[in-house]
């Protein structure tokens, strides 16, 4: 899949609809969510504001390392929506996210899509891709662990 088939996303129901309207930062970024037949697909917009080499230039390193995270994130509250899950139906909390930087952003769309590795009653393990133009080259590539218990407490 290329960016161009990518920036048709479709409105996303159920609980990943204004998920990122609903974190402040994800909302300042412009971070959009979507579902094609492939799943949940994340969109973050170019703004000269995202920026952090601007002699390459490229964008920030934190800010790929957010998309990617928020990219798990929707994946997993997508997830979530599904009435076999076992797992609670909170808001998932960031346990630990690991950033593999594969190449600079460039100053353009990013896209991203997530694999969930494992979810289960406690814990999700999440792989997030984030690229530009071509899919089969990523920018970057994330591990995600997240707590998705419900509120009982750990024994």
């Amino acid at each position: 899949m290329t960016s161009k088939n990518a920036s048709n996303l479709e409105v996303v129901t159920g609980d990943i609809a204004g998920l990122f309207d609903a974190i402040p930062f994800a909302h300042w970024l412009g971070l959009m969510a979507g579902k094609d037949s492939d799943g949940v697909l994340c969109r973050m917009p170019f703004a000269q504001r995202l920026i952090g080499n601007p002699n390459l230039p490229a964008l920030h390193g934190g800010i790929v390392a957010t998309f990617l995270e928020a990219t798990a994130l929707a994946v997993v509250v997508d997830a979530q929506n599904n009435p076999d899950a076992r797992c609670g139906k909170e808001i998932p909390r960031v346990i630990s996210t690991t950033v593999d930087y594969l190449r600079p952003a460039g100053p353009k769309d990013t896209f991203a899509r997530a694999e969930i590795i494992r979810l289960g009653t406690r814990l999700a393990t999440v792989v997030a891709t984030a690229w530009q133009d071509d899919l089969s080259r990523p920018v970057a590539r994330a591990n995600c662990h997240f707590l998705v218990a419900s509120g009982g407490k750990a024994s």
